[in-house]
């Protein structure tokens, strides 16, 4: 186990060496270290499966696929430098259609869980509210993308409801899942504000830097280790 959480660690410190890089503008650098933290959660949650005690069911399977597709969605998304700008956009958009998909498996997942508690159903238009204010106060240039990105915000409000549902259930489990809705979601806006930004916003980029890695390969890190206990 103790292994697990330096493994864990080492994973968060590969994705602060990504963000340095980013800053520093060591590109290919930059996306050999994230490609290190995408394979070491990778790696935590597999080793997890098979530490576990009891035999692997439908929520072990569903956050084993949920981590996979995140690894998916860092390669494509890591790659987002080396493209032309007339294609960053797209690239944007194919590499959060793993994150998408992912983050659904996540919820059902979590719902999985016990009962819901409707009154945190409040958590899930916070996020595509968020989206909607910048827009609205031209903080940042959604243009065509804004249906889309309104859905993921959705769904991230629905993983933000999902952690916290479970979390609010208590138990070994549940004690884990007040850091991951939440660390999900500063990474996920930050990306989005990196990438929309407009103004003041695009002076903060080597700020989202770390905003964007830290959170979610934290985030990542937390979910591959609570394979042991689905």
């Amino acid at each position: 186990m103790v292994f697990l959480y330096c493994m864990a660690v080492a994973c968060v410190l590969a994705g602060l060496a990504a963000a340095i890089l980013r800053v520093k503008h060591l590109e290919k650098a930059r996306f050999i270290a994230k490609m290190i933290a995408a394979m070491l959660f990778l790696a935590i949650a597999f080793i997890a499966a098979v530490m576990r005690e009891q035999a692997m069911n439908l929520q072990t399977s569903l956050m084993l696929g949920a981590l996979v597709l995140g690894a998916v969605g860092d390669i494509v998304l890591g790659l987002d430098v080396f493209v032309k700008d007339n294609y960053k956009r797209f690239a944007f958009l194919l590499g959060g259609i793993p994150f998408f998909l992912g983050h659904i498996l996540y919820v059902i997942l979590l719902l999985s869980y016990g009962n819901i508690q409707w009154h945190l159903v409040a958590v899930l238009p916070i996020v595509p509210m968020f989206f909607l204010i910048l827009q609205r106060f031209k903080l940042v240039n959604l243009g065509k993308l804004i249906v889309p990105l309104g859905l993921y915000g959705l769904v991230l409000g629905g993983m933000m409801l999902a952690t916290f549902n479970l979390a609010a259930q208590g138990g070994q489990l549940g004690h884990w899942m007040w850091y991951p809705g939440v660390l999900f979601t500063i990474s996920d806006a930050s990306l989005f504000l990196n990438s929309f930004g407009k103004g003041k916003l695009r002076e903060l980029r080597p700020v989202f830097a770390f905003t964007v890695m830290l959170p979610y390969f934290a985030a990542q890190a937390i979910f591959a280790l609570t394979v042991l206990w689905l």
